[in-house]
């Protein structure tokens, strides 16, 4: 929910930048050049124009990332090469007639208002942003043997061809001349400067690759560059500096970030993100840890037994370690100070003790692996954290995500619960047990019921017992970060080096100076 709201048109799917005007002319093409009376026809014209373009990529830039459908493009590039022509009558994704745009892109084109569809069920350019989009691509690429010719209509179209229309068919080439306007109408889609009336959608979109933008200028001012790879995106543009306030540089000193205040509210919310990422983490390890108690217990066990299996010596061992002192929920809590419900001034001061550098700060504890009692011990404690920063934040960011999460699971919802902890008589199993059926295995059924999907679950309660249907392993969600530096890559406002780190370009400069000096219209 958050990363919609914050990134709107930019999903974990979509991280090339051309697709966004490829895709708005390919249906504006196909209806002004074809005119298809029917759905058949109009599939089989789209494939045709989506195989060309993924072929020309991979003929252009052998190694060429994200490439939609690649690993059914490259063996046919390479027969191709070969016989001398290429057949362009193939799905670049067996899985869907539409490839790419039907299986990824086709939702946050919409989103965007590129696309929309008509009663005869074929998706059309929409007028304004996309059909403009669209006849910018169309004059990239205009000067092609592939449009001159009209070899679109071809299912089978020389070798040659292919070879001399790549370049500006790439998906690597927006910075050709020819591409400038596409480029130009590229970077006011994802900023959202062509539209003087602006959601709160497209001005958090803007906001938050303006923090991407800021975050790798200050790396650079540090003398560092993150890395481009997956991990290395989360870990140097999302972690650090929005949930701790950091640029983390490997093995020299974190240095302090601050937001431009035009991107304060961007973010608080993306803070948010991040702390709730936190609590979907420890909550997933305590699934994972009940279904590893579960392993060799193929008749099942009660809750109780399960917790009490969890609680042992080592889980008691490894809080310690940790905390100093853990032996009952009561006395973890008082290793961090809590004696009582934290204050708002309370937690504010926490998420400002307890940094990226400390052993208890939650991208510590996230990491804590071995048995599966170390493995709750950690998550506990990661519970405990939360609890001491979020129990009683106030701010706006915690309050809009209240009125819009429902069932869902949010820190308002969970970390309260955690109110019982401060009570000396509780025990481990008996928290666990408090914890675990409502926020594992309940929010376990709830989903798999609201999705439809009963083969699709992991863990099945009968006769007061739960039985294990299949393994686990907690994973981090997608910030989307990975996909925007791609993007802001491709339209020429990051660039990566050799070995992947990012810089930010001058273009990307004046973007960013752009965004902060903006009144929220565009101006």
């Amino acid at each position: 929910m958050i990363t919609d709201y914050l990134l709107k048109g930019i999903i974990t799917t979509t991280s090339r930048a051309r697709y966004y005007s490829f895709y708005p002319w390919a249906l504006w093409h196909i209806e002004q050049s074809e005119e298809p009376k029917r759905y058949a026809e109009f599939t089989a014209a789209f494939r045709r124009r989506e195989a060309f373009l993924a072929l020309a990529t991979l003929q252009h830039h052998t190694d060429s990332v994200s490439v939609v459908g690649a690993d059914t493009v490259r063996p046919k590039l390479a027969k191709y090469k070969d016989v001398g022509e290429a057949d362009t009558n193939f799905a670049v994704l067996p899985s869907n007639i539409l490839g790419g745009y039907g299986q990824y892109y086709g939702g946050s084109l919409y989103a965007l208002g590129l696309t929309h569809r008509t009663e005869d069920g074929i998706d059309r350019t929409a007028p304004g942003r996309g059909e403009a989009l669209a006849r910018a691509f169309d004059y990239s690429v205009a000067q092609t043997q592939y449009s001159r010719q009209a070899h679109f209509q071809d299912r089978v179209i020389p070798f040659d061809v292919l070879k001399k229309s790549a370049e500006r068919f790439s998906l690597d080439s927006l910075e050709e001349e020819r591409a400038i306007k596409e480029r130009e109408l590229l970077r006011n889609l994802f900023f959202s400067w062509d539209r003087s009336d602006l959601a709160d959608t497209d001005l958090l979109r803007r906001h938050t690759l303006g923090l991407i933008l800021h975050t790798v200028s200050e790396y650079g001012k540090a003398g560092f560059k993150p890395t481009s790879d997956s991990a290395g995106v989360d870990d140097y543009l999302v972690y650090p500096p929005y949930y701790y306030g950091v640029l983390w540089r490997d093995d020299d000193p974190a240095v302090p970030y601050q937001p431009p205040p035009a991107l304060a509210t961007c973010f608080g919310f993306w803070q948010q993100f991040c702390a709730h990422e936190y609590l979907t983490q420890a909550l997933e390890n305590l699934l994972y840890c009940t279904l590893e108690t579960l392993n060799l217990q193929p008749s099942g066990m009660a809750l109780h037994d399960v917790c009490a299996h969890l609680t042992g010596q080592k889980f008691e061992t490894t809080l310690t370690d940790l905390f100093g002192g853990g032996s009952s929920p009561s006395e973890l809590m008082a290793s961090l100070g809590l004696e009582a419900i934290p204050s708002e001034s309370e937690c504010r001061a926490a998420r400002a003790d307890i940094g990226a550098t400390s052993d208890q700060s939650e991208w510590a504890l996230v990491d804590r692996d071995g048995k599966s009692e170390e493995v709750a011990a950690a998550a506990v404690g990661l519970l405990a954290v939360l609890y001491l920063k979020w129990r009683n934040a106030r701010n706006e960011f915690v309050r809009y995500i209240g009125t819009k999460a429902g069932s869902n699971l949010w820190t308002g919802g969970v970390l309260p619960s955690l109110d019982e902890w401060l009570r000396p008589d509780l025990d481990w199993t008996s928290a666990l047990v408090l914890l675990i059926e409502p926020y594992i295995l309940d929010q376990h059924d709830r989903v798999m019921y609201e999705k439809g999907r009963l083969e699709s679950c992991w863990l099945r309660r009968q006769d007061g017992r739960i039985h294990k249907d299949q393994d686990y392993q907690p994973v981090f969600r997608a910030s989307r970060h990975w996909n925007c530096v791609r993007i802001l890559r491709d339209i020429g406002l990051l660039e990566f080096g050799g070995d992947g780190e990012m810089t930010i370009t001058s273009d990307g400069k004046r973007a960013l100076s752009r965004i902060l000096k903006s009144d929220g219209t565009g101006k």
